[in-house]
């Protein structure tokens, strides 16, 4: 979940992001905290039986681009079966791990999310990938929340997309059409995948399930994230209110600010009482530009970063995509093909997999659940959901990247997270991306939902 006050703290891990060569030098110069310890990595891929070689050498570097991650230290980490010197045999891998931060772990609960990582990709994501016809994430050589070194470090290590070819887009230029299309149809099959182990495997499917924890809408993080997301819309409306010398806004402003109040609880209460009805599925949770890579030979998406993943309803995760991944332009346009795109791939791709088993006979039933018809009437009822993520993550698309927060200083300085407030990085862009959100939503009739 990516939070304002922290330019997305949460939402803009890239796990297998592209690397940071200026990033990655700082780090030398200031004592690499990229460094893995290469007796460790033997003791420890030999254990997990995933090299098909011993380690002689490894090369330690930044995993993700400044700015782009917040939630965890990510770290490339290359393999080498000979001295470096010689190139011979080798591999790449990416290694996530607690960042070192203690006050920055409590106040973002980055343990909490770093554990249901670790959980869905040990639990949830070995059962949906039996159910996918095309990879939906990054292949996981290991995810153990204590991985028996000194420190009990819980560690996830993961392919490196990079390696075969998978880049990111840029995030402040959004999407095209023709990537969202292909994001659609692998949304579809990550939750037809879903839906198919949950009525081919019930019991085991619940089982597995119950490994994930809620780390943003429950009791526990509540008081946090509601703070969060209402200095979040307070600054869109300090933003509006700077912007409405025409007027145009004042309308949407006092709508807007109606909604405050009570936006953060009514999301609570929709995406936890959603996990429990007949339109519900596993989601990614945190679905959006920076937990997506691409290939175009062949054309490919894959997707990464779960630390969010949940049980709810589908419309989550599309628009949680479609409103922080996309501009106004391309929503204006293409909202209900993407919507048509994803209800026809999921049909397709449920046919596939229940046609020839014994819930052959619920996939009428299933299809007409998940019906276009029945999925936009959900979008336009959870459409809140889309102004509340973009207004959370829009700092994160439009940041500075010379004027990143200091979040161990935050951190240290806001314990129980109450005064965070970054006011001072919020770019033109910003303020430009915040006036199209309003005036869509207003021009939608969204605000009087």
């Amino acid at each position: 979940m990516a939070t304002a006050a922290t330019v997305a703290a949460t939402a803009t891990s890239t796990t297998a992001g592209p690397s940071n060569d200026a990033m990655a030098v700082a780090a030398v110069a200031g004592g690499n905290h990229f460094e893995e310890d290469i007796y460790h990595l033997r003791k420890l891929f030999q254990a997990s039986n995933f090299l098909n070689f011993n380690i002689a050498d490894i090369a330690c570097s930044a995993g993700s681009s400044s700015g782009d991650n917040y939630m965890s230290l990510v770290k490339r980490v290359t393999i080498y079966e000979t001295k470096r010197s010689e190139r011979a045999n080798s591999c790449s891998v990416i290694i996530k791990r607690q960042i070192a931060s203690l006050s920055r772990r409590q106040l973002y609960r980055c343990e909490e999310a770093f554990s249901n990582e670790i959980n869905a990709y040990r639990h949830v994501v070995p059962l949906l990938c039996r159910y996918a016809k095309e990879p939906l994430f990054p292949l996981c050589h290991l995810a153990d929340a204590h991985d028996d070194s000194a420190h009990c470090e819980p560690i996830i290590v993961l392919q490196d997309l990079k390696a075969l070819g998978y880049r990111m887009q840029n995030r402040l230029a959004g999407l095209e059409l023709r990537h969202c299309l292909l994001v659609m149809k692998k949304l579809a099959q990550l939750h037809a995948a879903s839906l198919a182990a949950q009525h081919l495997e019930s019991s085991h499917f619940a089982v597995q399930c119950a490994q994930l924890s809620e780390i943003v809408y429950c009791p526990a993080a509540a008081d946090f994230y509601s703070s969060i997301l209402d200095t979040s819309m307070q600054q869109a409306l300090d933003s509006l209110n700077a912007s409405n010398a025409d007027g145009n806004l004042s309308v949407p402003i006092r709508l807007m600010e109606q909604l405050q109040p009570t936006l953060f609880g009514n999301l609570q209460q929709s995406i936890n009482a959603a996990a429990d009805t007949p339109f519900s599925v596993v989601c990614h949770g945190d679905f959006w530009l920076n937990n997506l890579m691409f290939r175009s030979q062949p054309e490919e998406v894959i997707f990464f970063d779960l630390q969010a993943m949940r049980r709810t309803s589908p419309v989550f995760d599309i628009l949680h995509f479609i409103y922080t991944s996309t501009r106004r332009q391309l929503r204006d346009v293409h909202t209900d093909t993407l919507l048509a795109t994803y209800a026809e791939a999921l049909r397709k791709e449920l046919a596939q997999q229940l046609r020839h088993t014994t819930a052959a006979a619920q996939l009428s039933e299933l299809c007409e659940t998940f019906s276009l018809q029945r999925l936009s009437e959900e979008y336009v009822r959870h459409v809140h959901y889309g102004l509340a993520i973009s207004m959370w993550i829009l700092p994160a698309v439009t940041f500075d990247p010379l004027n990143l927060p200091n979040l161990d200083e935050i951190s240290e300085d806001n314990l129980q997270g109450k005064e965070i407030n970054c006011t001072q990085n919020l770019t033109p862009e910003y303020h430009l991306r915040i006036r199209e959100l309003a005036l869509e939503f207003y021009e939608h009739g969204y605000l009087d939902a």
